[in-house]
């Protein structure tokens, strides 16, 4: 979905239409980001309106005649619904008749619904008319609250606003810039940049802003970045990475992790320096001592972590970890990161069983977990290896805090 959703805000109304259409359906789709989009691309709010109710009625009596062909094992296979969420939707429509077609556009239970109706060949205009009603006025909920936080983010700040992927990066922002922006965040903390999708809210307030200080190529920015720009077309994407020199993997694919590196933080600093002079020059000295002071803290970090490094015993320092984060961390100060993962896929039995071996055999201590990923492949060979795990969060806002914290786990448990 997450490819679908900005190749359908290309089409326009039509690809509100389509979009609304699939998200009527039995087709696990969000209409919302797609109408947010288009609403920050200027088409008109009540047009949309008009185009997603069409295609979600449509999705919805696709349903209904699905459900009409009464063939169970064909709506279980093929549509995905469970008899258990029939018979919810069978027992929540009681007394209702066809008017409980009005309640087709809640989420999970509305494809049900529908389905439902067509099982018990329920009046056709009816359902058609209350369908209608329901997703009708659906939709100007819908505008009216993203129209609404528009107007009101507005009226809220009358600073410029600058957008980041991840909280380190508002971290460096802001330390910069200071007050005179407002600095959003895109993938709010706790959720993944490779799989997370922006919200209504937040297409509609990006549209607002003047810049976009990107990592580089993390997941997130991939997928949406030129869709995002579209929406916004005053937007200035600024690469951070620039000036940073890539760690490729073994099928030559860059790592976008560059912000767990003080060398590389030292670089992004200076991108987002040089485009806050090159904007507004007279303000060169407020955004020098900025930068300065980051530097100072970006190498006091760096400092501390060589302290700890000096303190530890001469050996190889290796470390497990689910998803390859401190690619850039390990490269600085000479560790060995070994991911669980291989091409975002959870390791086999095969490769399970290989780094338990290599685990016991290199006498690792460490494994990091992190909460935007599955640990169950972690906790079978924790289990396995008699290795404690360290929770981590690269997503942290304070980014000099979580450098030392992940430097002190490493050094002090390979004291021991």
């Amino acid at each position: 979905m997450d490819t679908l959703i900005p190749f359908l805000t290309d089409w326009g109304y039509w690809g509100m239409l389509v979009a609304a259409f699939l998200a009527g359906s039995f087709f696990p789709f969000s209409s919302e980001a797609v109408m947010a989009g288009l609403i920050a691309a200027n088409l008109n709010p009540w047009q949309l309106v008009v185009y997603g109710s069409i295609g979600n009625v449509a999705g919805s009596l696709f349903n209904y005649f699905l459900g009409r062909l009464g063939k169970m094992e064909w709506i279980e296979k093929y549509l995905h619904v469970k008899k258990k969420d029939l018979d919810k939707a069978q027992k929540f429509m009681k007394g209702k008749g066809a008017w409980a077609g009005f309640f087709a556009f809640l989420p999970i239970i509305g494809s049900a619904i529908t389905i439902a109706l067509g099982l018990m060949r329920a009046n056709l205009t009816i359902s058609i008319t209350s369908i209608t009603l329901g997703k009708v006025l659906r939709y100007i909920i819908l505008v009216a609250s993203i129209l609404s936080i528009c107007s009101c983010n507005i009226e809220q700040s009358n600073r410029p606003v600058i957008a980041v992927t991840i909280e380190p990066m508002r971290y460096f922002t802001e330390q910069i810039v200071g007050d005179r922006y407002q600095v959003m965040t895109m993938v709010p903390s706790g959720m993944s940049p490779e799989t997370y999708e922006p919200t209504p809210r937040q297409i509609v307030e990006l549209s607002h802003a003047e810049y976009y200080m990107k990592v580089g190529k993390i997941g997130f920015e991939q997928t949406w970045m030129r869709k995002l720009k579209q929406n916004a077309p005053g937007l200035v994407i600024v690469d951070t990475s620039k000036g940073i020199t890539p760690i490729k993997d073994i099928n030559g694919i860059e790592d976008p992790h560059t912000w767990m590196s003080c060398s590389s933080a030292r670089k992004i600093a200076t991108q987002i320096y040089l485009t806050m002079v090159r904007k507004s020059p007279k303000d060169s000295s407020f955004y020098k001592n900025n930068y300065l002071r980051l530097i100072k803290k970006i190498n006091q970090v760096d400092t501390e972590i060589r302290a700890m490094l000096k303190k530890q015993p001469s050996g190889h320092i290796a470390f497990l970890i689910y998803h390859p984060t401190l690619t850039y961390f390990s490269r600085d100060y000479n560790f060995e990161q070994i991911p669980l993962e291989e091409e975002g896929k959870e390791p086999s039995a095969s490769q399970t069983q290989a780094l338990i071996d290599r685990a016991n055999k290199s006498d690792i201590r460490t494994i990091f977990v992190q909460k935007q990923f599955s640990p169950r492949k972690t906790i079978t060979i924790q289990e396995a290896t008699n290795t404690g795990t360290t929770e981590i969060n690269p997503l942290n806002y304070n980014w000099s805090d979580e450098m030392l914290k992940i430097a002190k786990s490493l050094t002090i448990k390979n004291r021991k």
